[in-house]
């Protein structure tokens, strides 16, 4: 001791102090990450990831978590409101456009040779009439598959111009989720149809020439939808000429299926002129 100042106290407060912090310490650990922090960090660099995918592949139709009825009508909806490839598809959503537009296809069809079968028997009862009926119903049927190889032939060849001519990765599904945007604007119109032919004459040239134009307008959509789907690709071909061709090649499909379909309407009229053994 020397002034007066006690250095034992000095040094026992020190003491204290150091012991008081290394409590606190103790006390109040610092927190370490919890499982909900690392699932959440793991969750957002899983979405930057996707975000990030989705960016660099520059395709606008995504699958919806929800793969639901609902999420098909909103799909459908969407795709009349304001058609582009930005529209949200559920799972297999192009497809599921097809098969509508398949359906109704034969759906009009079939009408149409029902329609047009009863109002001849109705004007003509006889087994003569009935027996030239059966192949012209025949006929009828097969010019809607023609219609519908037309529109599966317009999605192939426009899928496989864009794979091999553009060079582009796309995947079918992605590709018939934007195709199919397209297909539910024709099935609109085809339903429009549809309901028309339900409530006019066949014979009321006028009205009927009506939905013939707007059937038309559905079958001529199909070749927008390749426009659509191949015209913002650069890929290692020119872009006009790779269009060109994906609408040339299902012509030219269409051309052979049609000139097999008439063989066979021409050889079935002919067997059956035949077999009537007219003199």
């Amino acid at each position: 001791m020397f002034c007066g100042f006690n250095l034992a106290n000095v040094a026992e407060t020190a003491k204290n102090s150091e012991q008081a912090t290394a409590s606190k310490a103790t006390a109040n650990p610092e927190p370490e990450p919890t499982d909900n922090s690392r699932g959440s960090s793991t969750n957002f660099q899983e979405q930057s990831a996707n975000t990030q995918t989705a960016q660099e592949t520059g395709y606008s139709t995504n699958y919806s978590a929800d793969n639901a009825f609902n999420q098909f009508l909103s799909y459908f909806k969407s795709s009349i409101i304001n058609p582009s490839n930005e529209i949200e598809a559920p799972r297999y959503g192009g497809l599921m456009s097809i098969g509508v537009y398949v359906v109704l296809m034969l759906v009009i069809f079939g009408l149409a040779a029902k329609r047009i079968i009863d109002l001849v028997v109705s004007q003509s009862q006889n087994e003569f009439t009935v027996n030239i009926l059966a192949p012209i119903k025949t006929a009828i049927m097969q010019f809607s598959g023609i219609l519908i190889i037309s529109a599966l032939a317009y999605l192939l060849v426009a899928f496989t111009v864009r794979r091999t001519l553009l060079n582009d990765n796309i995947t079918f599904l992605d590709f018939t989720d934007m195709f199919g945007v397209y297909v539910n604007i024709s099935s609109v119109l085809l339903l429009l149809c549809l309901i028309l032919s339900l409530f006019v004459s066949i014979t009321s040239y006028t009205l009927m020439g009506t939905i013939i134009m707007i059937f038309a307008l559905s079958q001529a959509i199909l070749n927008y939808a390749v426009v659509m789907t191949l015209k913002d690709i650069q890929g290692r071909f020119n872009n006009f000429y790779s269009i060109l061709i994906a609408e040339i090649v299902p012509a030219i499909i269409v051309s052979w299926a049609t000139s097999v379909y008439l063989q066979n309407i021409y050889g079935s009229l002919s067997s059956w002129y035949n077999g009537l053994n007219i003199q």
